[in-house]
Parts: structure tokens; sequence; C-alpha cells
């Protein structure tokens, strides 16, 4: 009785074990394979997608103005696909049913028929939309008689992932160290480059104040040497006008000299005058005593009339002489006016000259001295602004250097924030990782636990029920035995 009972349980067991659970699936309809170099040339082609990049890769949207486009739900489904290469026979492929078996295995029961051939090529595609179950650990691709086909290890795809997740971390992380590293380096380098600038900022400034105090030296020697200038211009100003006057006085004795030697030749002229006068004088009285020795008489009547002539004369030659000394005196005075006039003009005009010969001069100088100084202030406001411009071009290098030192730490310390918050984000996900695989092992358990007071319960009600079967057939065996009895009783009896 309790080998039969264990043979029972065993067997139920078996049974329990090899469960198998249909799952619904929906197909994606309206989809197209955009390349069959993946694809079997005579076989059937089994695929899995598993994410929308490869997905959008792999297959094309056949829109059209009526049809609905459903897109792949990949949180909540497994994406598979049936191919086959292009064809001319009439292809019929489809998804059979699709069933858990031992709630580990996900198996894809596929079928593929062929019929008629067509006058045209087609390229028959399915794609299904296989609802996720979190103990599937394998899809297992069947064909119409359950042969297995293509197995997919979910784990070992789950588990290259994770490899490849955590070499892209490590990767990751490693440029991560690395760009500190070469951040570190660059920083030190600028900062050294920013010493350097500073260094070279201060050179420039100590340049640029040697610069101003030579500028200063210079201007104050330029000054100096103006105001030298200046003296010697207007010493020599000073001697011009000396010379001037020398010049001056000179043509005055000169006018004095020539009015003197005027005054002397009419003093001559006069004298001569005068001689020439008494000689004529003279002459008469030889004419008058020669007259009056020619004729005695006569020289009474012609003395008288000659003493009148005489006197007539002597009152012409006087006024006459007169005249002539007012003529004199007038033209004397005239050309002493004239000469004065000269002389004035002369001066006048020789100071007119010099002075504008010295105005000339002065404004040439001048002109020439603020030309020059001009110049020089022009060189020296260039030349500072220069310098200005090379301290404010260092002081603007320093300045984006350390924008650029600040927005490296920023950088840096943003670097290290993302670091530190996705350390915590996969220190997050491992931990609700393990809360999931607790919450999957507490839930395998539960139904590992309900199973078995199930199988529990069954092996009860099964043992209860060979336990009636049993004692049913051993009632049957008892009441057989008791005809049997009673047969051969009344056997007995009859014969």
């Amino acid at each position: 009785m309790k080998k039969i009972l264990l043979i029972v349980a065993a067997t139920l067991s078996l049974q329990m074990n090899a469960q198998v659970r249909r799952v619904d699936y929906k197909e994606l309809q309206n989809y197209f394979l955009k390349s069959y170099d993946d694809v079997a040339k005579k076989e059937l082609t089994y695929i899995w997608v598993q994410d929308k990049d490869e997905f959008d890769a792999m297959f094309g949207i056949a829109k059209t103005m009526n049809n609905t486009i459903v897109e792949p739900d990949f949180e909540n489904n497994y994406i598979v696909a049936l191919a086959v290469p292009e064809t001319r026979m009439e292809t019929y492929l489809a998804i059979k049913r699709v069933e858990i078996e031992n709630e580990k295995d996900m198996k894809i029961h596929c079928i593929k028929m062929e019929s008629n051939k067509l006058d045209y090529f087609t390229k028959p595609i399915v794609i299904a939309a296989i609802p996720k179950n979190r103990f599937v650990k394998n899809l297992v691709f069947c064909d119409d008689e359950g042969k297995e086909q293509k197995r997919i290890s979910l784990d070992k795809v789950e588990r290259e992932k994770q490899r490849l997740a955590e070499r892209q971390a490590q990767e990751q992380k490693e440029a991560a160290e690395k760009a500190a590293k070469e951040a570190e380096m660059l920083a030190a380098k600028a900062e050294k480059e920013s010493k350097a600038a500073a260094e070279r900022a201060a050179k420039e400034e100590a340049i640029a104040k040697e610069a101003e105090r030579k500028a200063a030296v210079a201007a104050q020697k330029q000054q100096a040497k103006e105001a030298k200038e200046k003296a010697r211009i207007e010493a020599e100003n000073a001697e011009i006008a000396r010379l001037a006057a020398e010049e001056e006085e000179a043509r005055n004795k000169e006018a004095a000299r020539k009015a003197a030697l005027a005054a002397q030749k009419r003093q001559a002229k006069e004298a001569a005058e005068k001689a020439r006068i008494e000689e004529e004088k003279a002459e008469l009285a030889r004419i008058a005593a020669e007259e009056e020795a020619a004729a005695n008489k006569e020289a009474e009547r012609k003395a008288a009339i000659a003493a009148e002539k005489q006197r007539a004369r002597e009152a012409a030659e006087k006024a006459r002489i007169e005249e002539e000394k007012a003529a004199i005196a007038r033209a004397a005075a005239e050309e002493a006016a004239r000469a004065k006039e000269a002389e004035r003009k002369a001066a006048i005009a020789a100071q007119i000259q010099k002075e504008k010969e010295a105005a000339e001069k002065a404004n040439k100088a001048r002109t020439a001295a603020e030309i020059e100084k001009a110049k020089k202030d022009n060189e020296a406001r260039e030349y500072e602004r220069s310098v200005r411009e090379r301290v404010i071009e260092a002081e603007v290098k320093a300045e984006m250097e350390r924008k650029r030192q600040e927005k490296v730490q920023k950088q840096k310390q943003a670097e290290a924030v993302e670091a530190t918050r996705i350390a915590e984000e996969e220190r997050e996900q491992k931990l609700q990782k393990a809360r999931e695989e607790r919450e999957a092992q507490r839930e395998k358990e539960r139904i590992a636990r309900e199973e078995r007071e199930r199988e529990k319960e069954e092996a009860a009600e099964e043992e209860a029920r060979i336990r009636k079967e049993v004692e049913k057939e051993q009632a049957k065996k008892e009441r057989k035995e008791k005809r049997d009895q009673r047969r051969a009783e009344r056997e007995k009896e009859e014969e």
C-alpha cells in the first residue's frame, strides 16, 4: 500500500514539475524587414529584438492612409520575428502557440507552410509581442512538431549586458580618471601659465612704469631744452635788437654826417656865391673905374646912373641872393625832410622787415617746436597707449585664464558630482536588483510553498481516494468472497 502511494505521489510530482502554461501574444502588423543579409537562404530565421534602436535599424513601417501602426513595448514584452528569404512560393508563417514550461523556458512554436508557386516574389515576415515573465530564463524557438530550433539564454544575455555595462562603466571611470588627471595637468599647466602671465604682466607693468619715468624725464629734458632754446631765441632776439639799434644809430650817424656834408656844401656854395658876388663887385668896380677913367663927364652922369643901377642891381642881387639863400634853405630843409622821411621810412621798413623776419622766425621756431612737441607727445601717448593695451591684454588674459580655471574646476566638480551620482545610481540599481531578486526569491518560495501545500493536499486527496478505492476493492473482494462462499455453500447444499 505504501509503495502504491509513493508511486502515485512521484507521478503527481513529475506531472507538476513538467507543467506547461499557455501565454497569449499579439502580432505587430504593417512592418517590413529592411535587410535580408542575416536571413538564412532556405531555412526559417528566428529573430529576437532586444531594444528599440535594434528594431528601428532592422524593420521599416509600411504606413498607409487606413492602417494603424502599433509601436513595440520593449519594457513589458519580448519582441520576436520569423522571416524567410524572398520567394515566389506562397508561404504562410505564423506562431502556433507560446507556452511557459517548467517556469523557465518560454517555448515559441512556429509554423512554415508552402503551397502554390506565384507569378511574383514575396517577403514573408511575422513579428509578435509576447508578455515578459521574470521567471523565464530561456527563449526557445520550436518547429511545428515541437522540436527545438534555437535557444536564447536570457540570463546569459543579461550577464553579457551586465558585463558590457560594467566594462563600459569601467571604461567611463577610467576615462573620467584620465580626464580628471588631464584636467589636473591642464589646471597645473594653466596655473603655471597664469603665474607666467602674471609675471609677464608684472614685468610689462614695470617696463611701462620705467617707460613712463623715462617719458617724464624726457619731457622734463624737453621742457628744459625748450626753455633753453627759448632763452637762446630771446638772447638772439635781444642781440638782433641790439644790432638793429646799432645799425639804426649808424644810419642816424650817417644821416647826420650826410647832413653835415650837405651843410658844408651849402656853406661852401654860399661862400663861393659870396666870392663870385665879390668878384662881380670887383669887376663892376673895375668897369666903373675904367668907365670913370674913360669918360670923366660921362662918369659923373654915368656914375649917378651906375650908382642908381648899382643900387638897383645890388638890391636885385641882394634880393636874388636872399631868394637863392631861401631856395637853398628850402631845398636843404626839403632835402633834410626827405632824408629824414626816407630814414624814417627806411627805419620803419627795416623795423617792419625785422619784426616780420623775427615773427616768421619765431613762428617757424614755435611751429617747429609745437610740431616736435606734438610729435613727441603723440609718441609718448602712443607708447603709453601700447603699454596700457599690453597691460589690459595681460589683465584680460589673466582674467580669461582665471575664468577657464574656474570653469575647469566647476567641470571637475560637476564630473565628480556626476560620478558620485552615477555611483549612487549604480548602488541604488544594485540595491533595487537585490530587492527584486529577494522579492523574486520570496515569490518563488511562496509559489514553491503553495505548490508543496497543493501537492500535499492533492497527495492527501489522492491517498484518501486510493484508500477509498482500496477499501472499495477490499469490500468488493470481501463481498465476492462472501458470494463465492455462499455459492459454494449453496452448491454444497445442492449436492
